[in-house]
């Protein structure tokens, strides 16, 4: 029984491996750069252990994606609890969310991004892209007031947070700080006339 749950360390030791060589083929040379080949190059492994965890490029695109989006929705969970003890801190919160993105985890986000593209003419891909969505939006929506406002807004960030990655700067992440910041605050639920919020 030990030596099984060796085995089934190793295996995900090598998967995470390969999971994270995937990623940084991806955030480095786009969508279309990923094979079988460029990941077991990158991971310094052979083909046949990448062929061996994922048997089709569609099964390593995927998982990638989950692999490099569950480091990022960590990050989430974090915001989703900050944001949950103080309203009024939600633009803040997100903002700094934004910048943190871009600034400390390029890689993962990058990568994310490529993929968010690539399901355009990808539909294996969309779910998991409508679900990274949906999560942006539910954190949104307590401040916004509003379902499709908040997935309006949390397009929008996607937005900016597509053009900061675009650049390198400093100025750019801090930019994007502002404005992910300025544009929560104009999409702050109002009160109606009759009672409820706009």
């Amino acid at each position: 029984m030990a030596n099984a749950d060796g085995r089934l360390a190793r295996g995900e030791l090598r998967r995470t491996l390969l999971l994270d060589a995937a990623v940084t083929v991806v955030a480095g040379h786009g969508y279309a750069a990923l094979t079988h080949r460029a990941a077991a190059a990158e991971a310094g492994v052979s083909v046949a252990s990448v062929t061996y965890h994922f048997p089709s490029i569609g099964d390593l695109r995927e998982a990638m994606f989950q692999h490099a989006g569950s480091r990022i929705g960590l990050a989430f969970r974090d915001v989703i609890q900050a944001a949950s003890a103080r309203a009024e801190d939600v633009p803040e919160i997100t903002g700094s969310f934004s910048a943190q993105l871009v600034a400390e985890q390029r890689v993962d986000t990058t990568a994310v991004f490529e993929m968010i593209i690539a399901a355009g003419h990808d539909p294996g891909l969309r779910p998991l892209v409508r679900f990274f969505n949906d999560r942006l939006a539910e954190l949104l929506d307590p401040y916004i007031g509003s379902q499709p406002r908040a997935h309006t807004v949390a397009a929008a960030i996607q937005g900016l947070i597509l053009s900061s990655i675009a650049q390198s700067d400093a100025d750019a992440t801090r930019g994007l700080h502002d404005a992910v910041v300025d544009l929560v605050c104009r999409y702050r639920s109002t009160p109606n006339t009759d009672g409820g919020t706009a």
